[in-house]
């Protein structure tokens, strides 16, 4: 049973539960391929000063074969193998801090770089006072990333009232509090979660039928109709159930959305790709959301769904 809030209030919980072991802080590691023994001291200082581990690299192949474990890489691109290092990095990929050194003539280079994702360009001979400024800030990001997988077990709870300004916003945070860094679907399915929350607000909670949504958008009403609704009973008072679990263990994240309304028939929806539904201006919101999670789950009336998605990349393009 969902509780009545006032409309356009949202109530938040959350649970979580971490072993000692995922909630220890580990000192971070820093690869490095730069070139001259003042930048390897300095940058030897500056690491140990911060309390990290450093690791001084001198060829591709150790350097790669390590990167996996690295932290923050700081890569200097005025000698051939730090060239070659910095285009094996896939900068775009897993988000890993990348401190780039050049020099002041290889600037077409260092926009480059910056292009890539380096997360910081600085000029090389790189002093003690940069190095420190780039690793303390890498070192800070690197606190600030929220990664759900290191927290262990979790369950989010959101309600929220008839206020689609606050669908985007939910759906974002809910996305931020569940992926990890770095993953590649949160754009595809913060909009499966916008489409999805959306229809419990506008099917589900205000009841506005299929053909009642179409003749209004053709007059250019819908808003109106939707607001009218919102603020009148026995619709003002109903709320939007999300909860979100992350289940590192089973390497599953769910999201579940249920409204108060009197659900629908879900087995025979509209066919959005059908001719004659080509030109509709609705009825494609459960499409995509179907694309954006591996699985989708209504109950028998229709008024709550699950989706579903694997937590990690790796595990989902391995299946």
């Amino acid at each position: 049973m969902i509780e009545a809030l006032p409309q356009c209030q949202m109530a938040y919980l959350m649970q979580v539960s971490a072993s000692t072991q995922n909630s220890r802080i580990d000192p971070k590691v820093v690869f490095a391929m730069v070139h001259g023994d003042a930048v390897r001291s300095d940058l030897q200082n500056v690491v140990v000063s911060f309390g990290q581990s450093l690791e001084l690299h001198a060829t591709v192949e150790a350097f790669l074969a390590r990167l996996p474990v690295a932290d923050i890489v700081v890569v200097d691109i005025t000698t051939p193998a730090g060239k070659k290092c910095l285009s094996r990095i896939p900068m775009s990929a897993d988000h890993r801090p990348v401190i780039v050194l050049a020099s002041p003539e290889q600037r077409a280079e260092a926009l480059e770089a910056q292009r890539m994702g380096a997360f910081a360009v600085a000029p090389t001979p790189a002093t003690e006072a940069e190095l420190t400024f780039h690793i303390g800030h890498a070192l800070t990001t690197l606190a600030e990333r929220f990664d759900p997988r290191k927290l262990g077990y979790q369950e989010r709870l959101v309600r929220i009232g008839n206020d689609f300004n606050l669908v985007t916003p939910v759906a974002l945070s809910m996305v931020e509090t569940t992926l990890p860094p770095g993953d590649p679907r949160k754009t595809t399915v913060a909009l499966g979660l916008v489409e999805i929350i959306t229809n419990a607000i506008e099917h589900g909670n205000l009841g506005i039928s299929y053909d009642e949504k179409r003749e209004s958008l053709k007059g250019s009403v819908f808003y109106n109709l939707a607001s009218d609704r919102a603020s009148r009973s026995p619709w003002k008072d109903r709320v939007v159930r999300i909860l979100a679990t992350v289940d590192p263990e089973a390497g599953v994240v769910r999201y579940e959305i249920e409204d108060q309304g009197n659900g629908f028939d879900w087995r025979n929806l509209p066919d959005p790709t059908d001719p004659t539904n080509i030109d509709a201006r609705h009825g494609r919101g459960i499409l995509m959301a179907s694309h954006a999670f591996s699985k989708m789950t209504y109950n028998d009336k229709g008024n709550a769904v699950t989706l579903e998605l694997a937590l990690d990349v790796s595990q989902m393009e391995e299946e």
